[in-house]
């Protein structure tokens, strides 16, 4: 295998693969490149050697196009990540002790997110059992880049295709049931961010998350543990959105985690993730939605969120499939680049709420100031892989105006996100909501506007306020208006 590489500006690498490739071929090709390229002294021709593959790592695309033509050979290609098989020989003799470790760690740390957001139709949901197996991960590749004065980043091509041992414990209102995850594999890109210092060990902290493109991949098979699923219809949809939810909202990038190094003093809130602006997005209406209802026709109501922690929802509209809401609400956002506002239409029923259609839009093709009308086609599931009802479930038309925060908006908005957070935890202790990752009523005042006072936090004031009534005591919630 003969590969060769060359630094360009920024700290990356770039090069030619040419896989299994001898060496009486290799100058044949070389020759052949030189005495096509006009720019080249013919004198280079008769160098041997070192000369002729210091040359052959000039080569880009465009030059093996002009030498081959249509014919260009599939065994050559140009690695953007560097294989790294000593890295897997030794994460291989580690892993039965960084396994035992992670698996604690993981149960710590998961078990909390998994509370926070379970479905609404679960009473609980815990590890019964936790084990990452025997089989390491393997790395596929590593890219490292300088894309930042004082940082290093590292991305880390990583595939699973483990044996561990993961049981969940659900608690449902039909019993509780253990369920277990088999035929786990993991596809993703992991970015490791170090930031740089003077001082021993030289690293102030880490910054680890997983790139949003290509997207995460998990995939698994779900399986109770002496019983059958089908006796608790939907059940594994609500794990598939779980998952889905905590590994968008807490482990996709632009979320991180922060990991402060030992030894050098530093800020952990200086890497943490900070508001970048304000989307304004009007529900406006329906057209032709699947009717789930044997009798009369549904009653939709639209969800809208960018994170799942911050999901707010408008009025129900009764037996109608081409509903008019005109409700506006305001979603900060973090990283307009890689983030993506999604839209749900549900049936409001008795018990389970179903689920109409579901869009997004990415808020990447949002111009700052400059408001934009988008006519969404609603589709069963964002997952077009696991779509097997094909059929037309109507259109949604939403409003949309994207805002960057200045520096003074920015810390008004985080200080908001902080005490909408702490106000959905008071709402789920005092019972009215059932998850921190419910969708909050936002027309509950009886105003189609949830902007500004009666915005998110005007809306969480106002279930507050009922759930103390209710509990016998009062509870309020203030907003601050962002101009």
């Amino acid at each position: 295998m003969l590969k060769i590489q060359r630094r360009r500006e920024g700290g990356e690498e770039y090069g030619v693969d040419f896989g299994d490739f001898d060496g009486n071929d290799l100058r044949c090709f070389v020759n052949g490149w030189l005495a096509s390229n006009d720019e080249i002294p013919k004198r280079e021709t008769n160098r041997k050697g070192a000369v002729d593959i210091k040359t052959l790592s000039t080569l880009n695309r465009d030059d093996l196009r002009k030498i081959c033509g249509d014919n260009y050979p599939e065994w050559i290609s140009f690695p953007v990540f560097e294989q790294a098989k000593w890295l897997n020989k030794q994460l291989s003799k580690l892993w039965p002790f960084v396994a035992e470790a992670a698996s604690a760690v993981l149960k710590e740390s998961v078990e909390p997110l998994l509370e926070d957001y379970r479905p609404t139709a679960v009473n609980s949901l815990k590890f019964a059992k936790l084990s990452l197996g025997t089989v390491a991960p393997k790395i596929e590749g590593i890219r490292v880049q300088s894309l930042k004065k004082g940082q290093v980043t590292m991305d880390i091509d990583l595939r699973w295709g483990g044996d561990p041992n993961i049981v969940l414990e659900v608690d449902t209102p039909v019993g509780n049931i253990p369920i277990q995850l088999k035929d786990l594999q993991v596809f993703t890109v992991v970015r490791v961010i170090f930031h740089l210092a003077e001082e021993m060990p030289c690293i102030s902290a880490l910054l680890v998350a997983l790139l949003s493109e290509p997207k995460p991949r998990i995939d698994y098979t779900l399986k109770a543990v002496g019983g059958s699923l089908t006796g608790l219809p939907g059940i594994s949809d609500m794990i598939d959105d779980t998952v889905e939810s905590i590994v968008t909202d807490t482990l996709q990038w632009p979320h991180r985690i922060v990991v402060p190094m030992g030894g050098t003093a530093v800020d952990a809130s200086e890497f943490e993730l900070k508001p970048e602006g304000r989307l304004t997005v009007t529900v406006v209406r329906a057209n032709d939605l699947k009717n789930l209802e044997m009798i009369g026709k549904s009653d939709p109501y639209v969800v809208v969120h960018i994170r799942p922690r911050f999901k707010v929802k408008t009025k129900t509209i009764d037996n109608n499939l081409n509903p008019v809401w005109n409700e506006t609400f305001e979603l900060i956002a973090e990283d307009r680049e890689t983030q993506g506002l999604t839209v749900e239409v549900f049936d409001k029923d008795i018990g389970q709420d179903q689920r109409l259609g579901i869009a997004k839009v990415r808020l990447s093709e949002l111009e700052p100031e400059k408001p934009k009308e988008v006519n969404l086609r609603l589709l069963a599931s964002l997952d077009t892989l696991k779509v097997k009802d094909k059929k037309d479930r109507g259109t949604c038309t939403i409003k949309l105006l994207y805002h960057l925060f200045s520096k003074e908006e920015q810390l008004v908005a985080l200080e908001e996100e902080k005490r909408i957070l702490e106000a959905r935890k008071e709402m789920k202790e005092a019972g009215v909501i059932e998850s921190t990752t419910d969708a909050v009523d936002a027309s509950a005042s009886g105003s189609s506007t949830a902007t500004g006072g009666s915005g998110i936090m005007g809306s969480v004031g106002r279930e507050l306020s009922k759930a103390g009534k209710f509990m016998g005591r009062t509870i309020t919630g203030h907003s601050k208006r962002i101009e």
